[in-house]
């Protein structure tokens, strides 16, 4: 590839990414949680937009190849593609405007240990169920306390002592909407429903 045809490639990109504010919000959802793929449902309860919105969205920005579909059954799929050349600056924008929750959001998406997310309703308080148990540092200058929990610890205090996860459950909100997640039946069973947080589809 010239280098003048990439330039004429980051240039449509560039026109096509931030012409209208219905694709900045598309772009949101996808960049805040890049690992994980979309239905037209799921970004209409994200970003409050109309399907017709979403739908001429989604195929703007697959036509320039900053998302991919995949096609499952009568659903069809979408996620932003990772190696687009624009794509790192471009979530670090998103990242950069968006709120401190969100922000907190994107930060734990990212992380491939971390499985489920909660932060509890003093806003301030955040929970992280992990693969695998580790000390982790999550970037957070706006002053959220994290705390992290393997995946075991968390059932078994479900299990024996959900009180001590009430914050989270209770009255706390999911940051990630992973609820094909295993371990939601648990939550459910433990007599939990949570809420999901602001834009998580």
């Amino acid at each position: 590839m010239t280098t003048l045809y990439s330039q004429e490639i980051t240039e449509a990109s560039l026109t096509s990414i931030f012409a209208s504010t219905a694709r900045v919000a598309v772009l949101r959802a996808f960049a805040l949680d890049p690992q994980r793929a979309y239905y037209q449902r799921q970004i209409e309860a994200s970003t409050g937009l109309a399907i017709r919105a979403i739908q001429r969205e989604l195929e703007r920005l697959t036509s320039i190849d900053l998302l991919f579909r995949r096609v499952e059954g009568n659903r069809v799929y979408h996620q932003i593609d990772t190696h687009f050349p624009l794509y790192p600056e471009l979530r670090s924008m998103i990242l950069k405007a968006c709120s401190p929750v969100e922000r907190l959001r994107g930060i734990m998406a990212v992380d491939e240990n971390v499985r489920l997310a909660f932060l509890a309703e003093n806003k301030s308080d955040a929970l992280a169920v992990m693969d695998s148990p580790r000390e982790v540092v999550f970037h957070t200058p706006e002053g959220f306390r994290v705390k992290t929990i393997s995946t075991e610890d968390f059932l078994q205090q479900l299990a024996h002592e959900p009180s001590g996860l009430q914050q989270f459950l209770a009255t706390g909100v999911d940051l990630l909407g992973r609820r094909s997640d295993i371990l939601w039946r648990s939550i459910e069973q433990a007599g939990f429903e949570v809420a999901k947080g602001s834009g998580v589809p």
